[in-house]
């Protein structure tokens, strides 16, 4: 039996260590001997040429044909120098087309990046227009248990079902890792929530604690993905939270792990602005880490209370129990790129499933493969209404498929330029999860026109200019928008390239926390200018403020009270007072109004609540016909908040078409509007049907 054990798969372990320990000559030879050896692959010999690859893309000559198993073609690909480090998806499809025209598309790839330091196996599947991948990640200095386990799966999965295709499917499917991660990220919390002590036992010292509790696990989540990246050491150990436990246990207790650990890093080390030598102090007590200020690591009235304790109880499962038994990843997966792993989009769906409560107000995760055909669709609307000098099909095949062909040099600048310029809101951000599918859509878009003649920038460049340029959000749950900025954060580190990382940017004005729907109508925000009396510089002043306070590293407090004052100078202009925890859109998002009259993209799935308000039904009464649901109250919001040529992109309940309590709405949308289309999701699938 090439593996004895479902439980510690050491065979599968060792492997793997040959792989990394092989030379570049000899690590064909090494995969090989891990299928047919450990796996119970046949081996295969030979090499399939890797001719011609589309421009942008780094590969091989050729790829080592290594092993097969009924049908299935294992092949080794060893990236070149020049190829990104976290192996791209663009290169892997390229490869896996070519492969596929040669040998067929039941294929299974081991790729390792130029350093050799990354293993990742791929199965590629070819049902539309580009393969979607599916990876399993091994890395060499990182802890490695789960990825092992699943590398193994491949071989029970095998002995249980008899076909090889179906133990693949089961063993790069990430469903069970999700469903494991859930529960036992449920339990933990909870437990931690129990455990520590310190708030009164009132409504508000239960919100309190909930709150504690969730920046906690922020806190650390967000530590243990950047220890993936090698940022953080302990005594050169790159497992960082079990090395700096390991020591914290071996010493003599002074207080507990929280109280001398982790508020030593979070406050003394990684918000550490001036950069101030550790080496010879608080190194001895927390190791080798960068300062990466963001607002996550700044100390609040909470961190700073003394009578709130953390027990060790309450830390230990989270690093045994949820860091060590499964396998994490900083790169988001997309729809055409999942891997295998506990990545940033899992903890919003987990934040926003399990911790918030935010079904018990009518918000729902949205499925990634949702998330990419709204943010795709709003994209051709937009493109569609600036001057690229392109018919609606070219746009749509650039689009969904990156499809180039046919684009001139000059019409690809036109479409950057566009891209470059658009502004997407989501009202209702919740986790983030349009901010960071609008995102992956733009980048793999400017990396499209990249290929097609326009200058390239590099990834974590183009991110920051993203997030300060084009994405903004508001919910109305903190614990959301922490973890928005979160992932916001985790998809900027993983693009980071050297060795310590830059600062965070500063996120408290692109995802703010606060009423969508309360403050004045935002549609007045274009008459803001005249108000004024067209003092445009005022509002690009404000717009210049907001973007040197992203990028501030030091006193922040001048720069948001800077901020502050011009907001409030509008404020006076237009005659209104502030609202507390409510977004007052012409004010918070003035240099927005000022810049395009608005949006160019509306993007959400809202919450869906039957209200009783005589507030909003005044304020919303050309829509509403008896009962409201907020679902409506956000699109006529999301109607005055975009230009004259805006996108709108909602999910909404079918009761919208149907409902006779949205009567009125109907009415608005036809007049307001052009309705470009109606689509049915099928839940279960996230299929598409036009209607």
């Amino acid at each position: 039996m090439p593996i004895r054990s479902r439980e510690d798969a050491v065979e599968v372990e060792e492997g793997i260590a040959r792989i990394f320990a092989a030379g570049p000559e000899q690590r064909p030879a090494a995969v090989r001997r891990l299928f047919a050896e450990v796996l119970d692959f046949d081996q295969a010999g030979g090499q399939a040429v890797l001719a011609n690859p589309p421009a942008g893309v780094n590969l091989p000559p050729a790829a080592d044909r290594v092993a097969v198993k009924d049908g299935v073609q294992v092949l080794y690909l060893s990236l070149p120098p020049g190829a990104s480090e976290r192996v791209r998806r663009a290169d892997v499809s390229a490869a896996a087309v070519l492969l596929a025209d040669q040998l067929g598309d039941d294929l299974l790839l081991a790729c390792t990046n130029p350093a050799a330091s990354q293993l990742h196996l791929i199965r590629p599947e070819f049902a539309g227009s580009r393969p979607t991948l599916r990876r399993l990640v091994v890395e060499r200095d990182l802890p490695r248990r789960t990825a092992v386990q699943q590398v193994s799966n491949i071989y029970w999965n095998y002995r249980d079902l008899g076909s090889i295709g179906r133990a693949l499917e089961e063993a790069f499917n990430v469903e069970p890792v999700t469903r494991r991660f859930f529960d036992e990220y449920q339990r933990i919390f909870q437990a931690a929530e129990a455990a520590i002590a310190g708030f009164p036992d009132t409504a508000a010292g239960r919100e309190e604690r909930r709150f504690f509790t969730q920046t906690l696990f922020n806190r650390l989540m967000f530590v243990y993905f950047l220890s993936r990246k090698g940022w953080l050491t302990f005594q050169d150990d790159k497992d960082y939270l079990n090395a700096l436990w390991r020591h914290y246990d071996s010493q003599p207790k002074h207080g507990d792990f929280y109280a001398t650990r982790l508020k030593t890093l979070f406050f003394s080390g990684l918000n550490n602005p001036d950069s101030r030598d550790l080496t010879h102090g608080l190194a001895t007590l927390i190791g080798q880490v960068p300062f990466l200020n963001g607002g996550l690591f700044e100390e609040t009235d909470l961190d700073r209370r003394e009578d709130i304790t953390v027990p060790d109880a309450a830390i230990a499962p989270i690093l045994s129990d949820l860091f060590d038994k499964f396998n994490f990843t900083v790169m988001e997966s997309t729809p055409f790129d999942i891997e295998v792993a506990v990545d940033p989009e899992m903890l919003g769906k987990v934040f926003e499933e399990l911790v918030t409560g935010r079904h018990d107000s009518g918000a729902y995760y949205t499925p990634r493969p949702v998330v990419s055909f709204m943010c795709r669709e709003a994209l051709k609307g937009y493109l569609e209404g600036q001057d690229a000098g392109l018919p609606a099909d070219a746009i749509a095949r650039f689009v969904d498929g990156q499809d180039t062909e046919g684009i001139r040099v000059a019409q690809a600048r036109r479409l950057a330029d566009a891209l470059a310029r658009v502004t997407v809101v989501d009202p209702a951000c919740g986790s983030g999860a349009y901010l960071l599918g609008m995102m992956q859509e733009l980048i793999e878009l400017q990396n499209t026109l990249y290929n097609a003649g326009v200058d390239a920038r590099g990834l974590y460049d183009l991110k920051l200019e993203i997030i300060q340029r084009n994405l903004y959000g508001v919910d109305v749950d903190d614990f959301a928008v922490n973890i928005a900025r979160l992932r916001l954060w985790l998809s900027l580190a993983i693009d980071y390239e050297g060795a310590r990382p830059e600062p965070l940017p500063n996120l408290d004005f692109k995802v703010l926390c606060g009423d969508s729907l309360l403050g004045p109508d935002p549609s007045a925000g274009v008459e803001v200018q005249g108000t004024l009396g067209q003092d445009v510089e005022q509002f690009r002043r404000l717009g210049e403020l907001k973007g040197r306070f992203m990028r501030a590293t030091g006193d922040k407090d001048a720069l948001r009270r800077e901020i502050g004052r011009a907001e409030d100078e509008i404020r006076q202009a237009l005659g209104v007072s502030a609202i507390e925890d409510v977004v007052d859109w012409r004010v918070e998002f003035a240099e927005v109004f000022a810049e395009r009259q608005g949006f160019d993209i509306a993007i959400a799935n809202p919450p869906y609540v039957v209200v009783r308000s005589d507030q909003f039904r005044q304020m919303y009464q050309e829509g509403v016909y008896g009962r409201m649901n907020l679902y409506g109250l956000f699109i006529q919001r999301c109607l005055q908040l975009l230009t004259g040529r805006g996108q709108l992109a909602f999910i909404n309940p079918r009761t919208l078409l149907t409902d006779r309590y949205f009567t009125n709405l109907r009415k608005v949308i036809r007049q307001k509007t052009e309705l470009k289309g109606v689509v049915l999701i099928a839940n279960r699938h996230n299929t598409f049907e036009r209607v």
